[in-house]
């Protein structure tokens, strides 16, 4: 899965190390002694590429993007 940093600054490559086990205790993210692996994304100018589920929990953290556009919210009154 292709993700992207939300506020890209233009630096080469950034690092983002999450540990996802520590919430979602499963096979996928616990090593052989059952402690929660922790995983370093490297994002090289604004975008990495990792597993599926990886993606998915930092998509949902807001710890990354699906699009490199940057699309601004805001609330209507």
């Amino acid at each position: 899965m292709k993700i992207y940093l939300p506020h890209y600054d233009g630096k080469p490559t950034h690092n983002v190390f999450v540990q996802p086990g520590r919430e979602y205790p499963n096979s996928a993210w616990m090593d052989e002694n059952g402690k929660p692996r922790m995983f370093a994304v490297e994002f090289r100018y604004g975008r990495a590429e990792v597993a599926d589920n990886l993606g998915q929990y930092m998509l949902d953290k807001e710890l990354a993007q699906s699009s490199p556009i940057i699309v601004i919210e805001r609330k209507v009154a």
